[in-house]
């Protein structure tokens, strides 16, 4: 795709929710989308109107059919008019994309990075690890800031770049993205089910939970309301106590049929070591995130992955930085330097994985191996 001549303003992303996927893209002025597979036209559902009057598009599209077509293309045509009685609209544009599913049960090649926080040059380097070999990437929070639509342009641009629309994307809400003066609209310009940003996934044969621990101080911290002589109970910007708690219901509903399936939880902070200092102000909701981990427990997850900490490292069953204790491993895979950006790069068979810290030049710092309990 030329994108300088083209109606997208940058390379869509194919996001998994559920067992669907939503296919998310900017274009450079309003108009009516589409996305085409095979013969099916897929649109972006508002009670039967046709959006038009927005530059920013959301189509959720059957798994099924987009893993057996292995290409969509994209439909375009500008607003021109758009009145009560005899709307006119431009010529009809089409960019069309292959695309490739997750086949694959052993060897799977799943990329994980997080904490971009702007360093877009530097983390498309580190993402690019598997280059075309790549079968999932996870882009797991606080990419950047969302202050502006031009920073959840800037967001949307670098998922599409490291993607190129052409393999499928898990995208998780990090506790920066719950910040700025948009931050209420992150689920119209980003990945969600419905307005909920946490929510299950089935990809070949992976499958498992996005979480949302939301943001990582209490609600009414003076960090998000420091407006004096306010009663405690009307202080904040934030309610993710409740959040936390409606996400309790959710894990208690499900249940996963593992067989020949890998089961994880993927959030940007980790529920069992929300700190490094216990007692802070991050040490936060033990009795909830206690509960959470006990349904994790029941749902058998083999592992769990998250971001955050600007460290990489791997937090195991009894090690003494737990709060909350638990038996899956944690693969926390985001590590900040000042020059460099490192992810994980994981292999995933039926029995174990291979988990790979690797840099923007694409060398590996660590190099760790996990059995699956089951």
């Amino acid at each position: 795709m030329n994108i300088e001549a083209s109606f997208l303003k940058c390379y869509p992303s194919v996001n998994v929710i559920g067992d669907e996927y939503e296919i998310l893209f900017h274009v450079r002025e309003r108009g009516l989308c589409y996305v085409k597979i095979k013969d099916t036209l897929y649109y972006e559902d508002n009670s039967g109107v046709l959006p038009s009057e927005k530059t920013v598009v959301k189509v959720r599209v059957p798994m099924a059919e987009l893993d057996l077509a292995r290409e969509y293309e994209i439909y375009f045509r500008a607003s021109k008019d758009r009145k009560a009685y005899f709307s006119l609209f431009g010529t009809l544009l089409c960019e069309h994309f292959e695309f490739r599913p997750l086949v694959k049960t052993q060897d799977i090649h799943v990329y994980h990075i997080a904490d971009v926080h702007y360093k877009f040059d530097i983390a498309l380097k580190t993402a690019s690890y598997f280059g075309d070999d790549v079968d999932l990437f996870v882009v797991n929070g606080d990419i950047g800031e969302v202050e502006t639509e031009e920073d959840f342009f800037k967001v949307t641009k670098f998922v599409g770049e490291i993607s190129k629309g052409a393999c499928p994307v898990i995208f998780v809400r990090g506790n920066h993205d719950t910040r700025g003066h948009l931050a209420e609209k992150f689920t119209d310009y980003f990945p969600a089910d419905g307005k909920k940003t946490y929510y299950t996934f089935s990809v070949g044969a992976l499958q498992g939970v996005v979480y949302d621990c939301g943001e990582d101080k209490p609600d009414d911290g003076h960090e998000y309301d420091s407006t004096p002589d306010t009663p405690t109970e009307f202080l904040g910007t934030n309610r993710f106590s409740g959040y936390r708690q409606k996400q309790l219901s959710f894990l208690r509903s499900l249940s996963f049929s593992k067989e020949g399936r890998v089961t994880f939880a993927i959030g940007h902070i980790c529920p069992n070591m929300t700190t490094f200092h216990k007692g802070d102000q991050f040490d936060i909701e033990r009795e909830c995130y206690t509960a959470w981990t006990a349904e994790l427990e029941r749902l058998g997850i083999d592992f769990m992955l998250c971001g955050h900490y600007h460290r990489a490292f791997l937090l195991l069953e009894g090690d003494e930085r737990n709060i909350v204790p638990h038996s899956y491993p944690v693969v926390v895979g985001s590590e900040c330097p000042h020059d460099d950006l490192i992810g994980a790069a994981m292999i995933i068979g039926s029995d174990g994985m291979e988990i790979l810290y690797t840099d923007s030049s694409h060398n590996i710092r660590e190099r760790h191996k996990i059995s699956f309990v089951r």
